[in-house]
């Protein structure tokens, strides 16, 4: 590569932060970040920086949308003015207004008495942390199985330092199985919101350009998973969303989903080939031990 090749302006250095510079110009930024630390040190603040706010406000564009919102929650409720009247069949033309406003002043106090005892006012009991999961990883490769021209962050040349961002991130060592016996191999990851916190997205291809995505989160814990009594260490369970068909299951530090476009026999063989590759997982590399002051001045001898 030519040093012509590897510069690289203000413009390119911010399209590779936000995942959208082209793979021969991503290899060039990588080479050029090598030999320039205080680039290297400022796009590394700006990754951070846009992992921050993907992981604040990004779970926002999955929420589902409040029943109150809906017109069909409308639609089923019957008008209060049209059971008055039917029950006591009278024209409340006149008296309308000054029920409406009776009504009001009554929701009024009602909040009002909340923020006096100092408690919030009830809302819809929460998702269950275990549908919430797979819904967020049916939607994450939603985003990006499709995407062509920038898929994941880091590709599976640069295997090592993806391991080892995703695990500083996570907390937790991770690790990519080795999913050739499936006829898939790895083309990267990213990191990814969940929920307020980290997640990793790994993504597989197969021959035909067909993708897969292994999904991995902090785990939640087995008191919350309530609504599935079967939560168990390693136990695979199937779900859906949409059109995508996904398992998954906890093991270890982490909670795991496989998502593709298999049916549900080869989902659960591929998990099971999954379990099997991380209970001897590849170590990553360990760093360099520092050298023994004492050592390097007898060899200098």
């Amino acid at each position: 590569m030519t040093a012509r090749d590897l510069r690289l302006d203000e413009d390119e250095l911010q399209a590779f932060v936000d995942g959208h510079l082209s793979p021969d110009r991503c290899r060039a930024a990588i080479a050029h970040l090598a030999v320039n630390a205080d680039d290297a040190d400022r796009l590394a603040a700006y990754r951070e920086l846009n992992a921050e706010l993907r992981s604040l406000y990004d779970d926002v564009l999955h929420e589902p949308l409040p029943a109150r919102l809906r017109v069909a929650w409308h639609v089923a409720q019957p008008s209060w003015l049209a059971r008055l009247r039917s029950r006591f069949r009278i024209d409340l033309g006149i008296w309308a207004p000054r029920f409406a406003a009776l009504a009001i002043l009554v929701a009024l106090s009602g909040a009002a008495g909340w923020w006096l005892k100092g408690e919030p006012a009830p809302i819809a009991e929460a998702e269950a942390p275990a549908a919430a999961f797979a819904r967020q990883a049916a939607h994450a490769h939603m985003l990006f199985a499709p995407d062509l021209s920038h898929p994941v962050e880091f590709w599976a040349d640069q295997r090592e330092s993806l391991l080892q961002w995703l695990s500083t991130r996570l907390g937790e060592a991770v690790h990519a199985p080795d999913l050739a016996s499936l006829g898939f191999t790895l083309v990267g990851g990213r990191l990814l919101p969940s929920a307020g916190q980290p997640a990793a997205q790994l993504m597989y291809e197969d021959s035909d350009a067909r993708r897969i995505t292994l999904y991995i989160r902090g785990r939640w814990s087995v008191a919350e998973s309530s609504p599935l009594s079967d939560a168990q260490e390693g136990n695979v369970q199937y779900a859906s969303e949409g059109a995508i068909s996904l398992v998954y299951w906890m093991e270890g530090p982490f909670a795991y989903a496989l998502i593709g476009e298999m049916d549900r026999d080869q989902l659960f063989a591929s998990a099971h080939t999954i379990q099997t590759e991380l209970q001897s997982p590849d170590l990553l590399p360990a760093a360099p031990a520092a050298a023994d002051p004492a050592t390097e001045q007898r060899e200098q001898t």
